[in-house]
């Protein structure tokens, strides 16, 4: 129950700090808006009715769901069980107040959403719709930027339009401020008055001057000023981020109603259903791997995380292809898993020259090893 103002706080962290999914929020001082799941207030009797009906629609959720979901302490299954729960989409807003200008009100942080999110969409268990696309502060991540409008030659933004005067005499193209003594206009290049519009001089247009250097612009360029630490950043060297809105899939819903789904601890919840589909082909002799990345940390440090999530990306599609029919790639935030028939798919060496491989087209090796967690009977033997 919402009932600390925290006048002074931003609300897009609210479920960080209440620490709980699967139960409703109830809003009884009128602030909390999106950020709650229903607003009860004790003169209106209409909220009555609709807290009570939020209350039902959670408590008839958490009925639906398989046992080993309702408490779940795992992060995927929480976010997947809360939007199945609650019966919200996980639904993008703009947030100033954070510095990663969005926020996903009735759910976690963005911080902590996005990537859970992003995790299960790949399991296809949420779909994302385009949401918002903003530019990110290279200095601190912040995403709360001044856009403005800059001289091209000294990056002020201390322009000024004014209109152009074009002499035909002398063939003189300046700014209007250049001819303009008192009331006259005199030529700065031959000094002659001018007299007559469309005879002596027109005006072809507008620019922008800068009063800082006296530059003339048709097109400024664009430019950010981070309002977190005061950087500045041009446009094309601002790190642009595409924002999604998540929706729940039948899969997904399908997948927390099922109660035998064999969940191996800390293994994608997609491995685990893709087990539970095949563990009745006797004609399978399935074997469960990790896959680790020995050179992640010393990638990340020389060209980024997303040089190497490029990597990692390029990398398992290659394994994928190789795989074929006798395998499948699972993904999860942590770790890599490969789920194979290892009667099609050869012994331990022949997986581990085939990730060598997959890796060698690579610009930079990630040093992939294996490392098998479950074995069928009949190789351990």
């Amino acid at each position: 129950m919402f009932a600390d103002e925290r006048r002074n706080s931003p609300l897009h962290n609210l479920r960080d700090v209440i620490g709980a999914l699967q139960l409703p929020i109830i809003d009884v001082k009128g602030r909390a808006g999106d950020f709650a799941d229903v607003h009860f207030d004790i003169m209106e009797p209409r909220t009555w009715v609709e807290t009570a009906r939020c209350i039902l629609r959670f408590r008839q959720g958490r009925k639906i769901l398989a046992p080993q979901y309702r408490e779940t302490i795992e992060a995927e299954q929480q976010l997947l069980a809360h939007t199945f729960v609650s019966g919200r989409s996980i639904t993008g807003m703009r947030y100033p107040l954070a510095p990663t200008a969005v926020c996903y009100p009735g759910f976690f942080s963005a911080e902590k959403t996005i990537p859970i999110a992003e995790s299960l969409v790949k399991r296809g268990y949420l779909r994302k719709s385009f949401f918002d696309r903003v530019h990110e502060c290279g200095s601190c991540s912040s995403r709360r930027l001044s856009v403005r409008e800059e001289c091209p030659s000294c990056r002020s933004a201390d322009l000024q339009e004014t209109a152009l005067i074009h002499h035909f005499h002398c063939a003189a193209l300046l700014a209007e401020q250049d001819f303009r003594q008192d009331t006259a206009l005199i030529c700065p290049k031959c000094s002659r008055q001018l007299r007559n519009y469309g005879k002596d001089y027109d005006r072809p247009g507008h620019v922008h001057r800068c009063n800082n250097c006296a530059a003339l612009t048709s097109e400024p360029e664009v430019g950010f000023i981070c309002l977190d630490c005061n950087a500045k950043i041009d446009a094309d060297s601002a790190k642009r981020i595409d924002l999604f809105s998540y929706s729940i899939t039948d899969a997904g819903a399908d997948f927390l109603q099922t109660s035998d789904v064999p969940m191996i601890g800390g293994l994608p919840i997609s491995l685990a259903q893709r087990l539970d589909q095949l563990r009745s082909d006797a004609n399978m002799s399935l074997a469960v791997a990790e896959i680790t990345y020995h050179a992640k940390s010393s990638i990340i440090a020389l060209k980024g995380e997303p040089t190497f999530n490029r990597l990692r990306a390029l990398f398992l599609e290659n394994v994928q292809n190789h795989l074929a029919g006798t395998g499948s790639v699972h993904v999860s935030a942590s770790a890599d898993y490969l789920l194979i028939d290892y009667r099609e798919s050869g012994s331990e060496a022949d997986i581990t020259a085939l990730l060598l491989r997959c890796e060698n087209i690579l610009s930079d090796h990630l040093e992939a090893s294996l490392r098998f967690i479950s074995y069928p009977a009949s190789a351990s033997q």
